[in-house]
């Protein structure tokens, strides 16, 4: 059968299948649906975020002792400078007191888990409040930092040290029995001795029924004994 020569390709034309609809539809569609992928993903991101913020508002606020609320205007930036300043103290450039006392609970809940040693270390320094009345509070001030130089340069990279009070440190040494921790402390004596610097040391080992507050006095008990047999008198 002849065929119709205007059904016949012509010489020179290009041939365009017909696309399916439901296809160009579905392909028409992707950008709308990336969109939503797009605003969805953000809304969980910011979320996430927010969530994060408001947990660090608490633990902060926990920290300070005030409402979470007060600190509801602070972004992460902000959150983070001021943490820093709560965490550390500006003078010895170690952990304040209610770090190191969240960081001594969860060596202590470590220590439990793995069935390791822990020795927790009490130091007060010797004749600190004679050189502020003699010298000025700034040479006080000289020799806290010193001395918490000295037990940051001889404490391992594993250790933690905070300020516990005005002229008193505590030293946490996970996986460390009470030998151990005595040779450490010991060898920062001799370092500080060099330096003209004394200080006292109290050391406790943890013990199967010790939460934190028996650990550090018996540690402080130890301190007192050792400066008594000294002679010295505590705070002198």
């Amino acid at each position: 059968m002849p065929r119709d020569p205007e059904l016949s390709p012509q010489p020179g034309l290009i041939v365009i299948q017909s696309f399916p609809v439901g296809l160009a539809v579905a392909f028409a569609g992707l950008p709308l649906l990336f969109a939503i992928w797009l605003v969805a993903l953000l809304r969980l991101g910011a979320a996430a975020q927010r969530e994060y913020v408001g947990r660090g508002h608490v633990a902060l606020a926990a920290e300070l002792g005030i409402a979470p609320a007060r600190l509801a205007g602070l972004d992460l930036h902000e959150l983070a400078l001021l943490r820093d300043k709560v965490a550390f103290d500006e003078l010895t450039g170690i952990m304040r007191r209610a770090g190191g006392l969240a960081t001594l609970d969860r060596e202590i809940s470590r220590a439990r888990r793995r069935k390791a040693p822990l020795t927790v270390a009490f130091v007060d320094i010797d004749g600190l409040k004679a050189v502020n009345d003699s010298r000025g509070h700034a040479a006080g001030d000289a020799l806290l930092k010193d001395v918490a130089g000295v037990l940051t340069g001889r404490l391992r990279a594993e250790d933690a040290i905070f300020r516990y009070g005005g002229d008193e440190f505590c030293c946490v040494l996970p996986d460390a029995h009470l030998e151990a921790a005595g040779r450490i402390l010991g060898a920062a004596q001799q370092t500080a001795r060099a330096r003209g610097q004394q200080f006292s040391v109290g050391l406790a080992e943890l013990h199967n029924g010790d939460d934190r507050a028996t650990l550090l006095a018996r540690a402080d008990t130890e301190l007192y004994r050792g400066r008594a047999a000294r002679g010295h008198q505590r705070r002198e």
